[in-house]
C-alpha cells in the first residue's frame, strides 16, 4: 500500500497549487494563487505576511481571495473582509459500502452554464468560468434540470477535496448530497486518493451529514476573505 503523506493536508492549497494544479496556478516558488477564473483560493509556503507583496502583481484591484488563516501580519495593500471557522474533514471508509448510482451523471462542458447556476443560487461566489476544469463533477437531473451536483475541488498527492455539494432548494429532503458524494468517494478509493472536505462549523447539518457517511474531523482548518486593494 502506498504511503500517505498526511501532513500535505496541513496546507493544501499549497501543495495543490504545487503539485496536480500546477497548471492553473500564478505566482512564484513561495506564494501562488488559483487563475482568477478558477477559484478564488491562495497558498503559501509559509505563513509570512510580506509574501503578499509579491503576489500582488498577479491580482486586479478590488479582487477577492480565500486563504488558510495564519499570516503574521497583513501589509499596506490588502484589507481583511472576513474569517470563517472551518474543519478539515477526511473519509474514513467502512468496511462495505453500498454506491447506488442510478441517475448519477458525470458532467460536462455542456453542463457548464446550468451547473454554475445551480451553485451559485447555494453557494455562491466560489464556482467561476472554469471551476469545473480543476476535477470531476457529478450531478442528478429531474425532468432535464440538474438538481444537485457535487465536484472536486484542490488536487494533491494521494488526495482530492471534494466541494461545491449542492442541492437545489425545491429538491433537498431526497439524500441526492449522500449519493454523490458515495460516487465520488467511490470514485477517488479505487484511485488510490483519499477524499477530504472543508466545511463552515457552524454548518451542523453539513457536518452530522458528513459524518454519517464516515469522514471524520481531522483539524481545525480557519480561513480568512482578503481584498487586493491595488494601492
Amino acid at each position: 500500500m502506498m504511503h500517505k503523506d498526511w501532513s500535505l493536508l496541513d496546507n493544501p492549497i499549497w501543495n495543490a497549487l504545487n503539485t496536480a494544479h500546477e497548471d492553473f496556478s500564478s505566482g512564484n516558488r513561495v506564494i501562488k494563487r488559483y487563475n482568477e477564473d478558477t477559484i478564488p483560493f491562495m497558498g503559501m509556503a509559509s505563513p509570512d505576511g510580506e509574501l503578499l507583496r509579491q503576489i500582488a502583481p498577479y491580482f486586479k484591484a478590488n479582487e477577492e481571495v480565500f486563504l488558510k488563516d495564519e499570516l503574521d501580519f497583513i501589509p499596506q495593500g490588502w484589507e481583511l473582509l472576513n474569517k470563517l471557522n472551518c474543519l478539515q474533514m477526511i473519509y474514513v471508509p467502512a468496511l462495505s459500502t453500498e454506491v447506488h448510482s442510478n441517475g448519477i451523471v458525470k458532467l460536462s462542458g455542456l453542463d457548464t452554464g446550468e451547473l454554475s447556476k445551480l451553485i451559485n443560487l447555494v453557494q455562491p461566489g466560489f464556482f467561476k468560468e472554469k471551476t469545473s476544469s480543476l476535477g470531476d463533477y457529478y450531478g442528478i437531473k429531474k425532468d432535464g434540470k440538474l438538481v444537485a451536483a457535487a465536484g472536486e475541488r484542490f488536487n494533491l498527492n494521494g488526495f482530492t477535496e471534494l466541494s461545491a455539494v449542492c442541492t437545489h432548494p425545491d429538491y433537498t429532503g431526497n439524500g441526492y448530497a449522500q449519493r454523490l458524494l458515495h460516487v465520488l468517494c467511490n470514485k477517488n478509493l479505487t484511485q488510490g486518493s483519499t477524499p477530504f472536505l472543508h466545511v463552515v462549523d457552524t454548518n451542523i447539518r453539513a457536518i452530522q451529514l458528513y459524518e454519517h457517511l464516515n469522514f471524520e474531523t481531522r483539524i481545525n482548518f480557519p480561513l480568512i476573505k482578503l481584498k487586493y486593494l491595488g494601492i
